[in-house]
């Protein structure tokens, strides 16, 4: 049995913010693993084709930005495809690497998940697990929940930052009046910022903050792995026990490109924010391919990097974002019929990303849907998505 068939009732689907459409979805049955014909193919053409043209119309003073797609099942990708140049003279391909945004995240809570299934602790011999309190891993937080907080009070944990209930303020959406977004920052400065913001609203309700996924980055910096003497970089984490499991291939860090990979130029209408580091570290700071993301996708279903219970909770309904979407931990969740929607989206200066995992929650069967293009000003990725994967599952 196959991580994800033992993950069926705990299993969603999952849809970028906002973007509740009715999808129809059915069980996904063999056939529509290996049905990728020519007609289909030519379909996919003047789908993207047209999305191109949508992009253009947009922004006619920018360069023409390039796509590369893939589909991919538990067999591998099926499907895949790179429109126009991803730099001048460099045709894109699904080896093309491009920056992916918040796709980050599920490579961020990944390593989180991972790093408690292997028994990581605190430097004092605190085991690192969900509901701990941030209070006991970072020092001049007192003034948020946690330890000595009053009973009523919801504490900040792992948990909640992994599911966006932390009701910390998003640090991209109202910067520190001392900070520059244009400008480099250290994540030493960045931390000592968010220090000093106040957890506000309800307790435990959802919102889509990166200074969230910042947060993990900078504790799992705290914990020190199972039998090693002392923590790692949440990069060099990522890189020695993530990365490698997974099978990347051409998966890295912004500004820390794999030897011998190509990287798309960045196409954006107005001057970048956010685009030094360390803004982004732990939430949108990561490249990859459409090759890399159909084989992550794979890993990560086939449980090869989580075992089922805690791929259960990352696929789980962490936090309710609308009457019929949660987030889980790095996905967006929605339940519908007899097929499970994972998704989330990507959006830093100069490149859109989309990756939407449809599983049967009957069948051990998936169908992903990977997209990456070299430009902000890039809107309905998700109807995109959806479109190839309704075509993908076309008798």
């Amino acid at each position: 049995m196959t991580a994800i068939s033992r993950l069926r009732a705990r299993a969603a689907r999952c849809l970028p913010l906002g973007a509740a459409l009715a999808l129809g979805l059915v069980v996904l049955a063999p056939a529509h693993a290996a049905n990728w014909s020519d007609q289909k193919a030519a379909r996919a053409d003047a789908q993207i084709a047209h999305f191109l043209e949508l992009i253009d119309r947009e922004a006619p003073e920018l360069p023409k930005a390039s796509l590369v797609y893939g589909v991919a099942t538990e067999s591998g990708l099926i499907a895949s495809k790179g429109y126009r140049e991803a730099a001048p003279g460099v045709p894109a391909t699904i080896h093309t690497v491009y920056h992916v945004g918040s796709l980050a995240k599920q490579f961020t809570a990944a390593a989180m998940l991972h790093m408690i299934g292997h028994r990581a602790a605190l430097r004092d011999g605190t085991p690192f697990d969900l509901d701990l309190s941030l209070s006991r891993i970072f020092s001049d937080v007192g003034h948020w929940p946690g330890m000595g907080s009053a009973a009523h009070e919801q504490p900040v944990t792992l948990r909640s930052l992994l599911t966006m209930t932390s009701n910390l303020p998003n640090f991209t959406r109202l910067p520190p009046a001392s900070t520059d977004p244009w400008g480099r920052i250290a994540a030493s400065d960045l931390l000592s910022e968010i220090k000093r913001l106040k957890p506000s609203g309800w307790p435990n309700t959802f919102e889509y903050s990166n200074t969230s996924y910042f947060l993990l980055a900078e504790a799992m910096e705290e914990a020190v792995p199972f039998g090693e003497s002392a923590p790692k970089s949440h990069r060099r984490y990522l890189s020695e026990a993530i990365f490698p499991q997974a099978g990347l291939k051409e998966t890295a860090f912004v500004g820390e490109l794999v030897p011998g990979a190509i990287e798309a130029t960045a196409i954006h209408r107005s001057r970048p924010v956010f685009d030094q580091p360390d803004w982004l570290k732990g939430s949108a700071d990561i490249t990859s391919s459409i090759a890399d993301l159909a084989t992550w996708n794979g890993a990560l279903m086939g449980g090869r990097i989580l075992p089922p219970d805690l791929l259960g909770l990352m696929f789980s309904d962490g936090a309710r974002v609308t009457p019929d979407i949660y987030y889980g931990m790095g996905w967006f969740i929605e339940h519908a019929d007899a097929t499970d929607l994972y998704s989330h989206s990507g959006h830093v200066p100069g490149f859109t990303s989309y990756n939407l995992i449809a599983a049967s929650t009957t069948t051990p069967h998936w169908l992903s849907v990977s997209l990456l293009v070299n430009t902000d000003v890039a809107e309905g990725m998700d109807i995109l998505a959806r479109d190839l994967l309704r075509l993908a599952r076309e008798q």
